[in-house]
């Protein structure tokens, strides 16, 4: 009897080591919510442009990333994790946008802003031009979003850009800090020349700070998100880099790879919750100087004028 209980108990020993050597070695996805992926900007106003034909191409922000969200998109998916791409203008009627759109599954939210500043409808005192992208985030309780643009510095240059990654302040760092060590790992003077610099990190949570009313409003939901601003379209080695298909695409699959990190190595930390929603930060609208100056219906003014 004592030699068969021994006997048990030695397999379900085994099997509780088999078990745990196979999650190590293919870990699944375990975060809940889907990853928000959002295309910057909108067909009629692409964003950042390269002031050069590279390899048959002028790169713009936007048509760059409606081709190669595909890619970054299905790097998270095969890691187990569910996957939204979103961007807040109209879809495209044209090719090969449209069939670019398509391949990648975007949801489009048909709300074109024209840079105007708006508020967030769960946040109101969050205020900034294309923030229903944050609010889509927000009502899909995201695992994390991240918002897909390039930089530009204007004029056309070579050697070390700026490259950043935007997070906020307090949900976003980890996220932020994945996805600056993957780049800076596979992307940034490993084939995408930048003059040895490395990309970094960087908050913003100051009203009327570029991003920062997108990364408040998320930060206020408890969901970690970052800006990607890490390629240059005004630096003549990052454009050829990305003009280039294979790079391009390995490009792509870095930011997600970077999203995967995050995900299994800080995807089910606690979140930070604001806890008052209608007690004023830096973050609230009104708050800067250019925002008092201003007019927007529905925001919630929290600061005294």
């Amino acid at each position: 009897m004592r030699k068969t209980l021994n006997s048990l108990i030695f397999t379900l020993g085994f099997l509780a080591v088999f078990v745990s050597l196979v999650s190590c070695a293919a870990p699944r996805g375990t975060a809940d919510g889907p990853v928000v992926l959002d295309i910057g900007h909108y067909i009629g106003m692409g964003g950042a442009q390269a002031p050069r034909t590279v390899n048959g191409q002028r790169i713009q922000e936007v048509d760059w990333w409606y081709r190669y969200v595909y890619y970054t998109k299905k790097v998270i998916e095969d890691a187990g994790y569910e996957v939204r791409v979103i961007n807040r203008g109209n879809a495209p009627t044209s090719e090969p946008l449209r069939s670019w759109a398509a391949r990648a599954g975007v949801l489009h939210q048909g709300k074109p802003d024209r840079a105007r500043r708006y508020p967030s409808r769960y946040f109101p005192d969050r205020v900034a031009g294309g923030i229903i992208s944050a609010d889509y985030a927000i009502f899909s309780k995201a695992a994390c979003a991240v918002f897909l643009h390039h930089n530009s510095t204007g004029g056309w240059r070579k050697g070390a850009s700026p490259s950043i990654i935007i997070c906020n302040k307090y949900n976003g760092g980890r996220l932020a800090g994945c996805l600056a060590a993957t780049l800076n790992k596979e992307v940034l003077n490993h084939g995408m020349p930048n003059g040895g610099r490395e990309c970094t990190v960087t908050v913003r949570s100051v009203d009327a700070e570029r991003s920062a009313g997108w990364m408040n409003a998320c930060d206020d939901a408890g969901i970690p998100a970052a800006v990607i601003e890490a390629a240059f379209l005004s630096n003549s080695d990052h454009v050829a880099y990305l003009a280039n298909d294979a790079t391009a695409r390995h490009y792509a699959e870095s930011v997600g790879r970077g999203v995967v990190q995050y995900l299994r190595t800080y995807g089910n930390e606690a979140r930070h919750y604001r806890a008052d929603p209608h007690a004023p930060d830096k973050g609230s609208f009104g708050y800067a100087a250019e925002s008092r100056s201003l007019k927007v219906p529905g925001a919630l003014h929290l600061w005294k004028r």
